[in-house]
């Protein structure tokens, strides 16, 4: 076999920058800071392209851990996505659902009995068992109308306890 001339295309930052799944955990949502009237939800996690660069986010897990038992009603408590205006928006600034369990569906938390739930079915668990990386898996980072991973929290009655963390392990897929 003859000899060729070799074109690199080996990226150097690949042999010192590993890239790896790594956890992320929300502050405490409390149930008496959202109140029962539907109108307030957790924002957990916010992914602008200020912080992220041009990477995408993979996530590769989820789970809500219940720290405190929720009472107060009949309650459910889902993990979706929504958006925000800006990375700057805070507490009672505006929110847009994207989908309010495409992460954790309803009925996958069992409110009133602490312990770690991790996502069993919905739009991500389908997703990420098709291992593509597809959409209801895939976070793309952005400055304005920034995605969010979001604890929506609802009771037919007064909610009088209640506590918990959403956690997700997720990756940065770095996109020069």
């Amino acid at each position: 076999m003859t000899d060729k001339l070799m074109v690199d295309y080996r990226n150097p930052a690949q042999h010192r920058v590993i890239y790896q799944p790594y956890w992320i955990s929300s502050l405490e949502i409390k149930a008496l800071d959202l109140g029962s009237d539907e109108t307030k939800i957790a924002v957990c996690f916010s992914f602008p392209a200020a912080k992220y660069g041009s990477s995408i986010i993979i996530v590769e897990k989820v789970g809500f851990q219940v720290t405190e038992a929720f009472a107060g009603g009949t309650i459910t408590v889902d993990a979706g996505r929504c958006t925000i205006p800006l990375e700057t928006t805070t507490t009672g600034g505006a929110v847009t659902f994207v989908d309010e369990n495409d992460l954790i569906e309803t009925g996958g938390i069992t409110s009133g009995t602490p312990g770690y739930y991790p996502a069993a079915a919905g739009d991500w668990i389908t997703a990420a068992a098709l291992a593509t990386c597809g959409a209801d898996c895939r976070i793309v980072p952005a400055d304005s109308t920034v995605p969010c991973a979001t604890v929506y929290v609802t009771s037919d009655g007064t909610m009088t306890t209640g506590k918990g963390r959403l956690h997700m392990m997720i990756t940065e897929v770095p996109l020069y």
